[in-house]
């Protein structure tokens, strides 16, 4: 979508009016026979219901009352994980994969759902298939807003989403600045953008601060130099177990009791406070009997680095929290150059999903090069 002038900080980009939303609870009999009044009226979720309605119409075809919103929506996501070969999922980091897995399985259970409901509300005659209803489950979940027109107090949030065909052509930039919400005055959803924009210009708006493997998760696309990107190092930290089990168990549950267990991330150029914190305990000697005064008096200064009363435990314990960071992150980018070779020397991987999966791997590199550098700039300070 382009500026056809000049467009201001604070200004509206773009009006929709409610009737050209389409909510679960939009979809009545006035818009598609009785089928609709059947959806609204059964249990499925905003997500099968808004599905289920793309199928119906797409069925219709050109008597459909959005035949030509239908023949805009994309033929196939080839680009999205969950449409990958199981092959192909194995080029995919390991987080992602769970993401994959997880994202499959609710997609799987929607899809039972709205053949049972078919099966015991609908004509008989009316069949989707598994590709069938992947494509629409997927033009809902690549496209859906979030959508409140009146305030409830119990309403499950994932139930507030619509579908506002208008908004399909504006594209996202993680540098955009700008606002969407349903205006109850005017009864639009209203996008006001923060961000000025010259006549000519294409406009953009902002999905959320989204790092590439959830854009590539929801949407089928990655950006290049994405700020939010990052490397989860769950599963390595987690694996440390030099310890006899007895006191690992006893510094997981410190980490869970002050709120440290898991999501440790590293940046660009940036380690996070949680992993820190983590390798600071983990990295105390000796923990032998957690109720001794030695131990308690340990805890205590790791405590500290927590509240901010002091920046470490000790020197010797900071050493050892770096140096185990940058032998990580050298292991990590061997693998990230193994990958990089599969995914060359792979025939099979569709242009598409080549550059991602190509671009995640070189990004993730990149982090992990930045986070090396990081350390070896401190320790020539």
């Amino acid at each position: 979508m382009m500026a056809t002038k000049d467009i201001v900080i604070g200004e509206i980009l773009i009006s929709v009016p409610l009737r050209l939303i389409i909510t679960p609870k939009s979809l009545s009999s006035t818009m598609l026979s009785n089928h609709i009044s059947c959806i609204t009226d059964s249990k499925l979720t905003a997500h099968q219901s808004l599905a289920l309605y793309l199928i119906l119409e797409r069925h219709k075809n050109t008597k459909s009352s959005i035949y030509p919103y239908i023949q805009m929506l994309p033929k196939n996501f080839d680009t999205v994980p969950i449409c990958l070969d199981l092959e192909l999922l194995e080029f995919l980091p390991n987080n992602l994969k769970e993401d994959v897995k997880s994202q499959k399985l609710k997609f799987e259970k929607d899809f039972s759902s709205v053949c049972r409901f078919l099966k015991k509300q609908l004509n008989s005659d009316i069949n989707i298939t598994y590709n069938e209803f992947l494509w629409s489950w997927l033009c809902v979940n690549t496209r859906c807003i979030y959508f409140e027109p009146f305030k409830s107090i119990n309403c499950d949030v994932s139930e507030n989403i619509a579908i506002a065909p208008m908004l399909d052509f504006l594209n996202h930039n993680f540098d955009v600045k700008m606002k969407g919400e349903f205006n109850r005055v005017t009864q639009c959803y209203e996008i006001t953008t923060f961000t000025p924009w010259k006549k000519g210009q294409q406009v953009f708006i902002n999905y959320g601060p989204h790092d590439n493997f959830k854009l590539l998760l929801d949407y089928g696309f990655t950006i290049p130099n994405n700020p939010f990107n990052y490397i989860l190092l769950d599963d390595e930290f987690f694996k440390l177990n030099n310890e006899v089990e007895n006191f690992v168990s006893k510094k997981l549950n410190l980490l869970m009791k002050n709120g440290f267990y898991g999501d440790y991330a590293l940046h660009a150029s940036q380690i996070s406070f949680r992993l820190l914190t983590a390798l600071r305990l983990h990295f105390l000697r000796p923990i032998n009997d957690i109720s001794s005064q030695e131990t308690q008096h340990l805890i205590t200064k790791w405590q500290n680095t927590i509240s901010g009363k002091y920046e470490i435990v000790s020197y010797e314990n900071e050493i050892e929290v770096y140096e185990w960071i940058d032998s990580v992150c050298k292991e990590l980018i061997k693998k990230c150059d193994l990958m990089l070779e599969k995914v060359n020397n792979t025939n099979s991987i569709p242009s598409g999903s080549l550059e991602n999966l190509k671009l995640l791997w070189n990004e993730s590199k990149n982090i992990l090069t930045s986070v090396i550098i990081l350390i070896q700039d401190s320790k020539n300070m």
